[in-house]
């Protein structure tokens, strides 16, 4: 515990110095008064070392006040959640001060931490609250909890800790998916327009019910309608518990620092809203990491609560320095699940893939269908509409149509093999995909 002088002990140890001139005037005018004065000096120091020891020991036998942390199970990257110290003041004496600090994670310097702290007299509990914003996903660490108490008569402050160590988890922001669920489903029509149902392939039966007005006498059961002696209609919903698979790219170009997230973390958001998409429509989710230091593979689940299990599998991960290697996660997928699914590649698709990403999209054609999630840059996109003002304007917008060409010529190519295509920026990926798996599902293509 570390000891250091307050800002009284250091004024009157000023104070003492310049009573030093003292004695040496005495000796200059009186001589008489030299050695009179230089003891009395000595005298006044002396006493006050004897008065700082005492308060010293008094700070030392001091208990330490009792305090604990208060935060969420949980937190999501990019939020600003509250922390609340909270402190016991029954024993502080009226008027001091604390300075207190909390060894939160040193990625958010805006905390406002150290912090003065007056106890509250009269109240068990004193609180302090501060607002802690992760900047990225996995496991936070929080230390101790740190105040510097003063001494009794405010000559020294010694440094205390409190033992609060806790780890917890940081998780992708799901506010934005939500918000992005709620687009799509603004799209389907689910509010205030009726889904007509239909007969055919990716549909299944749901129910019998009393006819109404507007069901099609197509839809009429005879024999159930003759046995109850009044119309009943046949009633069919969207094929459910089908697969959906998220093959979401762990490599280095999903690295790339794209707004105040990653590529990657644009690609998790969206496989999180088509996973969180497929539950809620009463299919199974399941997700696979390729290309990163240590691949996941998560078995799909099922329901609406079966998203915590996707976020707690995924939270942690990031992009390693690695090539992205579609054809290896292919086979290693079609060697792993055998069933009919919805495969979904997200990634950064690059001309240089083009006979690597092919050969995946063959691979796991033979048995799924496959989707494709190109993530283009915003940049990119601008680009279209940019300009053209100077030579450098001319020739960073021709080196960009010859991208976009090749880019268009592998979308082709992967369009000719047999994989649908999502081209999209980062915003706005999440939703065009949970939008393309709608279509898929209401088309009866799973």
């Amino acid at each position: 515990m570390s000891i250091r002088p307050g800002q009284r002990l250091i004024q009157g140890l000023l104070g003492w110095a310049a009573l030093a001139i003292l004695p040496l005037v005495a000796r200059v005018g009186l001589p008489e008064l030299a050695a009179p004065a230089l003891l009395a000096w000595a005298a006044l120091g002396l006493a006050g070392a004897l008065w700082a020891l005492d308060d010293l020991r008094r700070l030392r036998a001091r208990p330490t006040p009792a305090a604990e942390r208060r935060l969420p199970a949980a937190l999501a990257v990019g939020v600003a959640h509250t922390v609340t110290l909270l402190f016991d003041s029954r024993r502080a004496p009226p008027g001091e001060q604390w300075l207190v600090a909390d060894h939160h994670p040193p990625d958010d310097p805006l905390t406002g931490l150290p912090r003065a702290l007056a106890p509250a007299a009269g109240h068990d509990r004193t609180e302090v609250r501060y607002r802690y914003r992760p900047t990225r996903r996995g496991t936070v660490r929080f230390g101790d909890i740190e105040l510097w108490l003063p001494s009794p008569r405010g000559l020294w402050q010694q440094r205390r800790r409190v033992t609060a160590q806790r780890q917890v988890p940081v998780y992708p922001d799901f506010s934005p998916i939500a918000r992005a669920a709620l687009a799509v489903d603004k799209s389907r029509g689910r509010f205030g327009a009726r889904v007509q149902p239909r007969r055919g392939e990716g549909l299944e039966f749901h129910e019998l019910r009393d006819y109404q007005a507007g069901d099609s006498p197509r839809r009429i059961d005879w024999k159930a309608s003759a046995r109850r002696q009044r119309l009943i209609t046949r009633h069919y919903q969207d094929e459910q518990n089908q697969s959906v698979w998220v093959l979401l790219d762990g490599g280095r170009r999903m690295a790339l620092p794209i707004g105040d997230l990653t590529a990657f973390d644009h690609g998790l958001n969206a496989a999180l809203l088509l996973a969180w998409s497929a539950l809620r429509q009463g299919d199974r989710a399941g997700a696979m990491l390729f290309s990163a230091e240590t691949p996941r593979w998560l078995d799909p689940v099922h329901g609406p609560n079966g998203i915590q299990s996707l976020l707690k599998g995924f939270y942690d991960v990031h992009p390693a320095d690695r090539a992205s290697d579609f054809s290896q996660a292919a086979r290693h997928f079609h060697g792993r699940w055998r069933r009919r699914a919805l495969v979904v590649i997200i990634s950064r698709v690059q001309a240089e893939d083009s006979d690597d990403l092919l050969a995946a999209v063959r691979l796991l054609s033979r048995r799924h269908l496959v989707m494709v999630a190109d993530m283009e840059l915003p940049e990119q996109a601008a680009l279209r509409h940019a300009r053209v003002e100077s030579v450098d304007d001319a020739l960073r917008v021709t080196a960009d149509a010859h991208e976009q060409q090749q880019r268009r010529a592998l979308h082709a190519r992967l369009r000719h093999a047999g994989a649908q295509l999502v081209a999209a920026t980062p915003n706005t990926l999440a939703e065009r995909l949970a939008q393309a798996y709608q279509k898929l599902k209401q088309a009866g293509r799973l």
